[in-house]
């Protein structure tokens, strides 16, 4: 008997040995590769106006695009005289080289090696340098320097622009003495004489301030913040009229916890020095709360998410049990059956105070969450740490909840800044549950095979305004060409089956794609006769059909009425809104508008959902609620992340312009793209911005246009003297000497900025007639008449009126970039 115990103990014992063993063994396959980002390497380096740092610039580790690279203006003085500062974070600096481009990045102007560092006493680098060769006034230049250290070499972007009677050190010290004595407890009251405090606007945000607002929210109210890392300008736009600077910085405050909260804050100043003082036209203040997981932000029912904007990006799984949600650049997930927090992914380090960890550059997209908590994301940016340290890029990563880990799949560099990659990201990507990505660059739609690292391009030359999405992202659709008015095929594509099918034309007429109304697409049809340009040089496409068709191919509903024509279709949730009108001779004329009621689908009840709060110390914050949970403090944990493989990259140098583009800057960032001249100098005037075309030459700015112009006939090309109002016959005349653009639709007003810069502008004037506005004053325009080939003056308000009657048709042309 004793034997037998003796032998089932020692049985027992080689199992738990044998379960410990195995145990230890899939423990180590399974976290020996298990890591934290690598911490950052590459140094920083900034412009320095006076004894001030301004443009604070970041590296990179590959050749950037340059005609992308836009992030903040350099302005030179007539001196050719510029510094720069290096922060080194530990690194041996070997040598600095500086080169100048045209704005386009096309040719090299000038480059040299920069001597004679001065090291200061915070352990930084300053050094003078002063150009050698002359620069072209009002033109941007690409300015870019490559630093060499032991541990490798990286590259630093600005603008450079050369312009006179500039008031930059005004400015600069106008934003630096307004965000600090913002936050001083006392002796700020004289803030409010640059604000234009309005009661009836609410301002009850510290997200979402502006001019408006009053002193006590200028002043952070209760919050009290103390400031934990002071702010560097970045000047975005400058003229001899306005300039406009940005400014981030870090504070923090105490909430009733006695808990430390950090809030990232960007600011947006536009000023105009008027001899006496710096006047504040605009100002724009977005706090943020930098979540932590040093903090507990689950309350019984509750996420708190502090001060943040109310887009908040979230995404549960099927049964409503887990929640993954974006807050400043980081991901975050959270279990209510296992009441665990995870901060999922983050560049930011635990208890480091990096800027380099901060820099805000990129973003991430939800694409799902599973049941187990497994996560699929995207991250698309600059990448702060870590591997790809330095690089732009897309990469996809999968969130084992298990496990802890993050997994990337792969990564897709580019050679766009972020906020060029954040409008294609944004505008489209999806990946499908069998390892897909599908995603639209430079006009190019790609089909990625995430495993092999290869991909097809499946359409070319998309035009923007002729692709859409579905609302679960499931489907994507496109009209075939460039021209959305002369189309006869949709594509449309089922990205999860990997199955594209298509919608015709009928014979003799023509289609058009509005998008998608609960994941079923809407297109148009019209007759090749009732497709006419109207007056104002546009083109109406006159539809007599919409339809309404499923994936399957169904059409599920139409709409078409006998003498009424469609000539636009805007969405409102489940409802189609139809622009109608009636023919009157050889034109259209609008009547009342129609409506078409799509079958509403059964809503689930959302376990999640948004909420504000109004609270006495942070103002409105913001929430997630949510039905159950625990009422004890969660689990808080941080993902790892796996070892990265070389293979993991995919670079396709493939990422081409598609036709000409309007990049508009405004409260400093970029605003949008455009295709439309026109639209684009509209939306800039909106927004008091710029706009820039492809090769970042200026097209238009707010505030800058001279009191009055005169051009030199003889400096007009002939092509231009001839006055055509079609487009593409003065781009055949031009023979190459400028790029035509079309401002038709814009106002006199707008559009005597480019005679102010002595650009002619074609126009349709009274009667029809073609003339060449060359010159105008606070009283009259002067029209070239290419009848007569002389000169004519009109009264403004006469020539606006006449304008406007003959549909504001102006035509310029943007001369070719020079050094």
């Amino acid at each position: 008997m004793k034997k037998r115990i003796t032998r089932i103990l020692v049985l027992i014992l080689v199992f738990l040995l044998g379960v410990a063993g195995f145990s230890g063994l899939m423990n180590s396959q399974n976290t020996d590769n298990k890591t934290d980002l690598q911490t950052a390497v590459i140094p920083c380096m900034a412009m320095k106006i006076g004894n001030t740092e301004v443009n604070r610039m970041y590296g990179y580790a590959q050749d950037m695009d340059e005609s992308y690279m836009r992030d903040t203006l350099t302005p030179v003085g007539t001196d050719k005289i510029l510094a720069v500062s290096i922060t080194p974070y530990g690194r041996k600096i070997e040598s600095l080289v500086y080169e100048i481009k045209t704005a386009d990045g096309s040719k090299v102007v000038e480059n040299n090696k920069i001597k004679n560092f001065q090291e200061e006493a915070d352990g930084k680098l300053t050094a003078e340098f002063t150009l050698q060769k002359s620069i072209l006034m009002n033109q941007e230049y690409s300015l870019s320097f490559t630093l060499n250290t032991e541990a490798g070499s990286w590259t630093y972007y600005t603008r450079l622009i050369q312009r006179a009677g500039l008031s930059t050190d005004k400015y600069i010290d106008f934003v630096n003495s307004f965000y600090t004595k913002s936050l001083m407890q006392e002796d700020n009251g004289d803030l409010r004489t640059y604000l234009e405090t309005d009661s009836s606007i609410s301002n009850n945000s510290f997200n979402d301030l502006d001019i408006h607002a009053s002193l006590e929210m200028v002043t952070w109210g209760s919050l009290a913040p103390e400031l934990s890392r002071p702010g560097i300008p970045s000047i975005k736009e400058i003229n001899e009229n306005t300039g406009s600077v940005s400014i981030t910085y870090y504070i923090t405050a105490e909430n009733e916890n006695g808990e430390v909260e950090r809030y990232q804050v960007d600011e947006f100043y536009r000023m105009r020095y008027d001899q006496t003082r710096v006047r504040l036209l605009d100002f724009q203040r977005s706090a943020k709360e930098v979540l932590t997981t040093e903090q507990n932000i689950v309350s019984e029912g509750q996420l708190n998410l502090g001060v943040t904007g109310k887009d908040i990006q979230y995404l549960s799984d099927s049964a409503g049990k887990i929640v993954a949600f974006v807050q400043q650049g980081d991901l975050w997930s959270y279990n209510l059956e296992t009441n665990k927090l995870t901060r999922v992914f983050s560049f930011r380090d635990v208890g480091s105070n990096d800027e380099r960890n901060d820099y805000s550059q990129h973003d991430i997209d939800l694409v799902r969450v599973s049941k187990n908590g497994d996560i699929d994301f995207v991250l698309y940016g600059y990448m702060n740490r870590g591997e790809h340290e330095g690089c732009v890029g897309t990469a996809v990563y999968h969130y084992s909840s298990e496990q802890n880990v993050i997994e990337e799949k792969f990564f897709l560099s580019s050679s766009k800044s972020f906020e060029f990659l954040q409008q294609e990201i944004q505008d489209f990507s999806y990946i499908s549950k069998d390892g897909h990505f599908y995603v639209l660059l430079g006009g190019q739609l790609y089909d990625i095979q995430m495993e092999d690292k290869s991909y097809t391009v499946m359409q070319k030359d998309i035009d923007k305004e002729c692709f859409k999405v579905s609302e679960n992202q499931r489907y994507a659709a496109w009209m075939e060409g460039m021209d959305k008015n002369n189309t006869t095929v949709i594509t449309l594509l089922d990205m999860e089956k990997n199955v594209k099918q298509e919608i015709k034309a009928e014979d003799g007429t023509k289609i058009r794609l509005f998008g998608f109304i609960n994941n079923d697409v809407v297109y148009g049809m019209a007759k090749d006769g009732d497709i006419k340009q109207n007056s104002a040089g546009e083109t109406d496409f006159a539809m007599t059909e919409i339809r309404i068709q499923n994936s399957k191919g169904e059409v599920k509903k139409t709409y078409q009425q006998d003498g009424y024509y469609i000539m636009d279709v805007i969405f409102q949730d489940n409802l189609l809104e139809l622009e109608r009108a009636q023919k009157q001779g050889d034109t259209y004329q609008k009547v009342s508008n129609g409506q078409i009621l799509n079958n509403v689908k059964d809503k689930q009840d959302e376990t999640f959902f948004v909420i504000m709060l109004s609270t006495v110390r942070q103002a409105a914050v913001m929430g997630l609620q949510f039905t159950g949970g625990s009422s004890q403090e969660p689990l808080i944990m941080e993902a790892k992340f796996t070892e990265l493989s070389e293979d993991d990259v995919l670079d396709m140098k493939n990422e081409t312009k598609v036709g000409e583009e309007y990049y508009v800057y405004a409260m400093g960032k970029l605003w949008g793209i455009y295709e439309s001249a026109a639209e684009a100098v509209k939306a800039a005037d909106e927004q008091a911005g710029v706009v820039l075309n492809s090769s970042q030459q200026y097209l238009w700015e707010r505030s800058n246009t001279a009191a009055k112009a005169s051009i030199a006939l003889d400096d007009i090309p002939d092509a231009v003297k001839n006055a055509p109002l079609d487009v593409s016959q003065l781009k055949d005349d031009l023979k190459g000497e400028g790029t035509v653009v079309n401002l038709t639709g814009c106002t006199l007003e707008q559009v005597l900025y480019e005679v102010g810069v002595q650009r002619p502008v074609i126009v349709k004037s009274k009667d029809g007639q073609a003339r060449v506005i060359v010159g105008f004053d606070s009283y009259n325009t002067t029209l070239y008449n290419p009848q007569t080939q002389e000169t004519e003056l009109m009264g403004l308000q006469d020539s606006t009126k006449a304008f406007e009657e003959n549909g504001n048709v102006f035509i310029c042309y943007v001369e070719n970039i020079g050094e």
